[in-house]
């Protein structure tokens, strides 16, 4: 007989109190760990309590300030009260209310001026309409009276003229002919913009005189301690300790190179604006103007001098600048000169600029020329003839006075060595197959006046409806002075070619452009493939020409 098996009931679980919720129980498991460490450890505890309030109060004073400096800066003050970041921002704000204030001020105080310029010339017109009654209602007046009165006397337009100041500068009174102008004498006598300027320079000059305690190697605080500081020795200085601190100082830097240019000090210029090209290349339009100024004064041309004979990173930048700024007179050439005489002379790349600058400004090649010889070596001035180079021997360049070779499209142009004894090399220029843009093949010429024959040989086969022009004619252009037929080349031989030119004595020809180029006169006709060349380029005198030709 089996014995009855007994199961144990369980009794039912209790509902869980909330001490017992899962996701509170860690919590309240390290709240009586650290009471019990705290009853057990107690000096250990509170080493640790005073770390995190120290590491706490670090973090509010330190990290948690530059967090908040750039958005929040007050608040960040508030925590520290001269966080240099925070100081900045504040600064930053009130530089923008300063130039917004000072901008309206400015436009109400034009708004005034304009305003009671029109009430003057309103009360002029009344007064005028006011004679014309006048003088209709009394036509018998004679003449001596009527000459007194378009004439009155010294003393009545200096009168006249200081009422006139006095309108400029207060409203005039209200009378019948001004009825619709503004009423301006309830207005203050300074607008509420105008009056906040001096409390809010004030209140900058405070915070950068706060930001230059805490962090005095922020150049920001010494430019706005600058800018706000009425006294001009301490601007000065101010703004020395700014531009020491950061060449990056772009405010500062002009505001003091603005001064020396003022006190004629132009070393400090040009060391100013070298640190400016360096910096803020953006704003070389405005620097280099102080450059170009200093080249019109003899003392400003030898602080350049002194500059440039060192060869700084911006002296062609600067070269380039003054060719186009002061073509037209006669400050380059004394510069170069001066340059030359130092020993360090512009090369062709820094004295090209200038040259076509001179060249397009007086729309003539004289000045440029005589530039260029007074800058070539005694040795090279002898080398010079009216057309420079005609046999190609020199390789061609941007010079104006040399041959200036195009960037064709489609066409290829090189110089080879000639198969004879004779000096000098064969011009060949190669076309592709199809359309073609050439340029032109060119030199500035100094031919004087009288009849010349131009000649040469061409060879070659060159396939197109129009051929190979030479011609020359009057600088900048024309009119034409002389110029060859169709040239298409010759298979096989050198074929010779030649035609006449003719430089009238009227002064209006003195310069001349030798041009070669392609005679296209339209789209279909720049069609072109092949080659042609060209030697023995001669311009030979046949008479001068009679005075006025």
């Amino acid at each position: 007989m089996s014995r009855p098996t007994h199961r144990r009931q369980r009794s039912p679980r209790p509902h869980a109190s909330w001490l017992q919720i899962s996701w509170l129980r860690p919590r309240f498991t390290g709240l009586r760990n650290a009471r019990l460490a705290m009853t057990v450890h107690p000096v250990r505890s509170a080493a640790l309590a005073a770390g995190l309030v120290a590491l706490a109060v670090l973090i509010a004073t330190t990290s948690l300030p530059m967090a908040l400096a750039e958005r929040h800066p007050q608040l960040a003050l508030w925590l520290y009260p001269d966080h240099p970041q925070a100081l900045l921002t504040l600064a930053r704000e009130e530089r923008a209310r300063l130039a917004a204030a000072t901008t309206r001020a400015q436009q109400e105080a034009s708004a005034r001026e304009a305003a009671a310029q029109e009430a003057a010339a309103r009360q002029a017109a009344a007064q005028a309409e006011q004679q014309g009654k006048i003088a209709q209602e009394n036509p018998d007046r004679d003449s001596e009276a009527a000459a007194v009165d378009e004439a009155p006397p010294a003393e009545d337009a200096l009168a006249q003229a200081e009422r006139e100041h006095a309108a400029s500068l207060a409203a005039p009174a209200r009378d019948d002919a001004a009825e619709d102008a503004p009423d301006e004498a309830a207005a203050p006598a300074l607008p509420p913009a105008a009056a906040e300027l001096p409390a809010i320079r004030a209140g900058l000059r405070d915070l950068a005189a706060r930001i230059a305690a805490a962090a005095p190697l922020e150049p920001s605080a010494y430019r706005l301690l600058g800018d706000t500081t009425d006294d001009l020795n301490a601007s000065r200085q101010a703004m020395l300790d700014a531009v020491a601190r950061s060449r990056r100082e772009t405010v500062a830097a002009f505001w003091l190179m603005h001064q020396d240019y003022e006190r004629k000090d132009y070393q400090g210029v040009v060391a100013l604006a070298a640190v400016l090209i360096q910096t803020r290349p953006a704003l070389n339009e405005y620097t280099l103007s102080y450059l170009n100024s200093l080249a019109l004064e003899p003392e400003g041309r030898a602080a350049l001098v002194a500059a440039l004979v060192r060869n700084p990173g911006w002296r062609p930048l600067f070269l380039r600048s003054m060719g186009a700024k002061l073509a037209a007179s006669d400050a380059p050439l004394a510069l170069i000169q001066a340059l030359k005489e130092a020993g360090s002379p512009p090369n062709e790349a820094e004295l090209i600029p200038l040259l076509r600058a001179r060249m397009a400004a007086e729309k003539r090649a004289e000045g440029a020329y005589n530039i260029w010889l007074q800058m070539l070596p005694a040795e090279e001035v002898l080398k010079v003839r009216p057309v420079n180079n005609l046999d190609f021997a020199r390789d061609p360049s941007t010079l104006p006075f040399n041959w200036n070779l195009p960037r064709p499209m489609n066409a290829f142009i090189d110089l080879q060595a000639r198969n004879d004894t004779v000096d000098g090399r064969v011009l060949r220029i190669r076309f592709g197959v199809g359309r073609i843009r050439l340029g032109a093949i060119e030199q500035v010429t100094f031919l004087r006046p009288g009849r010349y024959q131009f000649s040469g040989e061409q060879k070659g086969v060159m396939s197109s409806k129009r051929g190979m022009v030479w011609q020359l004619l009057c600088y900048p252009g024309g009119p034409v002075a002389g110029q060859s037929t169709l040239l298409m080349g010759a298979p096989r031989v050198w074929r010779p070619f030649s035609f006449d030119i003719t430089i009238p004595n009227n002064g209006r020809c003195d310069a001349q452009r030798l041009r070669l180029f392609h005679d296209s006169r339209s789209t279909s006709e720049q069609f072109a493939s092949g080659e042609i060349q060209f030697q023995s380029l001669q311009i030979t005198p046949v008479e001068p020409a009679t005075s006025g030709g």
